[in-house]
């Protein structure tokens, strides 16, 4: 595959995968690429959105009343986050 960036965007994207420890940004998409593969499809509510449908939702969740952080709050938090992190086999 070969994506083409306007040079600021390239120099850009090459300082980024270098501070993120890769010798190329060539190296850093491609850990990305397989990420996405290996934690599986967008749950259904996300898939298919364009980029101004999740803004939309952002905007949307910005105008609701805040949640209340309390213990079992974090516990959910909790329990979502090593959910996450296993699918992607992160570990601490």
């Amino acid at each position: 595959m070969t994506i083409t960036l306007p040079d600021e965007v390239r120099a850009q994207a090459e300082r980024e995968a270098k501070a993120a420890g890769f010798a190329t940004v060539d190296e850093c998409v491609a850990d990305q690429v397989r990420e996405d593969v290996e934690a599986g499809p967008l749950p259904d509510q996300y898939a298919g959105r364009t980029r101004e449908e999740f803004e939309a939702l952002l905007n949307e969740t910005l105008g609701t009343e805040p949640k209340r952080m309390d213990e079992a709050f974090w516990v959910e938090r909790r329990r979502k986050m090593l959910e996450y992190t296993a699918k992607r086999g992160i570990t601490s």
